[in-house]
C-alpha cells in the first residue's frame, strides 16, 4: 500500500494526538513493506531540519532542501510572507505560530528515513517515506497525493472538514469532542490519546482500520460521495 499523509484545520492537540498517531502508523506501514507520502511544504517551514536530518543520502537531502527553498521563493515571488502565522481556523483551534503547526505536521512522517523527494505531478518511485512538493491547501495537496499514486489519504484534523479526495480519504480527529459531534465526517478518533491511550496502541488501531478499508470498508467521505479535485494554479496557494 501507498498512503498519503495530510492534515488540516489543526488544534492544540493535533501535534500531540492525531499527527503522532499517524506517524506511528507510517512507521509500521513502512516496516511491513509499504510506502507513505508526506506533503504540505509550507507547513514544513520552521521544522524542515527535522526532515533534512532523516534523508537517506546526500542526493535526497539536496532535493529536500531545494524543494523547501523553491516553495519559499514561490511565496516571495508573489509577495506572500514566508513565515506568516497560520489561518484563523488554526489560531482558533489553539495554534499560535507557524512553527507550532509545522512541528505537528512533520510528525505524520514518523521516524523513518526519507528515501525520495517528488516534484508536483510526479509519482511514487521508491518504497518507504517520500516527500511530495505541494501546498498546504487541503484539496490541492490531496489531489497531488492522488496523482502521486497513493491508494488512500489519512487526513488529521482538529476542526473538522467534510471534503474528500479522488481516493478514499480517512478523517482522523485530534480530539474526542470533534469525533462525537461530527460522526458523519470523522472515521477515526485519535483524541483517545489525550485520555490515556498510548501512541503505540492508537497506531496499531489505525493500522487495523486502514487494512479494513484496503479490504473493502468504505470511509465516510466515500459514503457521502465527496470526491473533488483541485489543481495548483499560478499565484499563491498556501
Amino acid at each position: 500500500m501507498v498512503i498519503g499523509l495530510k492534515c488540516g484545520g489543526s488544534d492544540g492537540l493535533s501535534g500531540i494526538t492525531a499527527n503522532p498517531v499517524v506517524g506511528k502508523f507510517s512507521d509500521r506501514l513502512i516496516a511491513l513493506g509499504g510506502s507513505a507520502v508526506l506533503t504540505e511544504v509550507p507547513e514544513m517551514f520552521g521544522a524542515e531540519n527535522i526532515l533534512f536530518s532523516r534523508c537517506a543520502d546526500r542526493t535526497v537531502f539536496d532535493s529536500a532542501v531545494n524543494m523547501v527553498n523553491q516553495f519559499k521563493q514561490y511565496f516571495v515571488s508573489h509577495g506572500q510572507v514566508v513565515y506568516e502565522n497560520p489561518s484563523p481556523g488554526n489560531k482558533a483551534g489553539g495554534i499560535t505560530t507557524l512553527e507550532d503547526k509545522s512541528c505537528g505536521c512533520v510528525q505524520k512522517g514518523g521516524g523513518a528515513q526519507i528515501v525520495d523527494v517528488l516534484r508536483y505531478g510526479e509519482t511514487v518511485r521508491k518504497k518507504g517515506l517520500s516527500l511530495l512538493s505541494a501546498p498546504g491547501n487541503d484539496l490541492v495537496a490531496s489531489t497531488a497525493l492522488t496523482a502521486a499514486g497513493v491508494h488512500m489519504i489519512l487526513f488529521t484534523t482538529g476542526r473538522g472538514t467534510p471534503f474528500g479526495a479522488p481516493v478514499p480519504t480517512m478523517k482522523i480527529s485530534s480530539n474526542t469532542p470533534l469525533y462525537e459531534r461530527k460522526k458523519m465526517w470523522i472515521d477515526f478518533n485519535a483524541g483517545t490519546v489525550a485520555q490515556g491511550e498510548s501512541l503505540d496502541d492508537a497506531g496499531d488501531r489505525l493500522l487495523n482500520c486502514v487494512i479494513s478499508v484496503a479490504d473493502g470498508k468504505t470511509v465516510l467521505a466515500e459514503k457521502r460521495g465527496a470526491r473533488e479535485i483541485s489543481i495548483l494554479k499560478d499565484g499563491v496557494v498556501l
